[in-house]
């Protein structure tokens, strides 16, 4: 699987960011062709206090090729432009190959690991 990780950094003005966080940048972002998942979380700290980031956003493809589908279709550009126009100055994006494993479940007993992925992926 593959992912776009869109990092933001505290606003300046929170209401301003959701505003347009939710009204010109999910509508396009959440349509994109291919995306199989979205997880959304909001930074409530760090271990030693307050974080500087704020939202992290995530967009889930099954690979490279979808992402890079998803980004060059009109949703994604679409979404690319309401993002930079808002909030260019505060995101970072990341893009990365994912690896996933459950854990504390039975079904999922005999399955592979993380770390077996990765290794065989070296080999």
């Amino acid at each position: 699987m593959y992912k776009m990780t869109l990092l933001f950094q505290k606003p300046e003005d929170p209401d301003h960011f959701e505003d347009q966080w939710s009204q010109t940048f999910i509508p396009f972002a959440e349509q994109m062709p291919g995306l199989q998942r979205i997880t959304v979380c909001h930074v409530e700290g760090e271990p030693d206090g307050q974080s500087n980031y704020y939202r992290i956003h995530e967009f889930q493809f099954a690979d490279k090729t979808a992402l890079d589908y998803a980004l060059s279709s009109d949703k994604g550009v679409r979404a690319g432009n309401a993002l930079m126009g808002f909030a260019g100055d505060i995101t970072t994006i990341l893009f990365s190959e994912a690896f996933e494993e459950s854990r504390n479940t039975e079904q999922d007993q005999g399955t592979k690991t993380v770390r077996d992925t990765l290794r065989d992926r070296q080999e």
